[in-house]
């Protein structure tokens, strides 16, 4: 498992074509900084609980990401520009009501050679000791994992947020990750994480 402190921009291109199986990746979805943020994200910013969102990724972000893997999964895909594609995720968010200020499922892009069937996945929005505002619950990345990857798998993730890839990743036995974080805060946060909760498993 190999974690990393920086901007993806800068480590992907010391990656040859194609070098990993699959990227798992979970992209800002929106620019904080001008009408494309939602009432939301402009108020949790206000309060504190998030950091500003000025680095939704561009053209050149998504060309670097497919050129170094062979396959991808792509959440927020309905707020990028991206390849057609017959199959896709949708995360159904339990407990999570049309009286709730939040989305009540999200959608991934999935790429072509990963099949043309759609699936959909139920689980509740986050595991306990919540340290990034858009994190994903772990049994969403293993479930992801057990329908698109191998354990033999090389998967990058370009945006680890709190680690919960990784982590899922440690569960399903593959043993070549990447994760790459550019916030020093969300990235120490997830290291810690995940060292508990790999040093928990190893333990039992």
């Amino acid at each position: 498992m190999n974690l990393i402190n920086d901007d993806c921009m800068n480590i992907m291109p010391k990656y040859e074509d194609d070098y990993f199986d699959l990227a798992i990746v979970d992209p800002p979805y929106r620019n904080a900084d001008n009408n494309d943020a939602n009432q939301w994200v402009r108020k949790t910013i206000k309060k504190g609980r998030l950091k500003d969102w000025n680095d939704k990724p561009n053209k050149k972000y998504f060309d670097e990401l497919f050129r170094v893997s062979k396959n991808q999964i792509i959440w927020g895909a309905n707020n990028f520009t991206l390849p057609e594609h017959k199959g896709f995720i949708v995360w159904k968010k339990l407990s999570i009501s049309e009286q709730f200020n939040m989305s009540m499922c999200e959608y991934a892009y999935i790429s072509e050679k990963l099949g043309s069937i759609s699936k959909l996945f139920e689980c509740l929005p986050q595991d306990k000791n919540r340290i990034h505002p858009t994190q994903k619950p772990v049994r969403l990345y293993r479930w992801i994992l057990e329908n698109y990857a191998e354990p033999s798998d090389k998967v990058l993730d370009t945006h680890l947020g709190s680690g919960s890839s990784a982590i899922a990743c440690h569960y399903f036995g593959t043993k070549n990750f990447v994760g790459i974080e550019i916030d020093k805060e969300y990235f120490d946060n997830a290291k810690t994480r995940i060292e508990k909760e790999t040093r928990q498993i190893k333990l039992l």
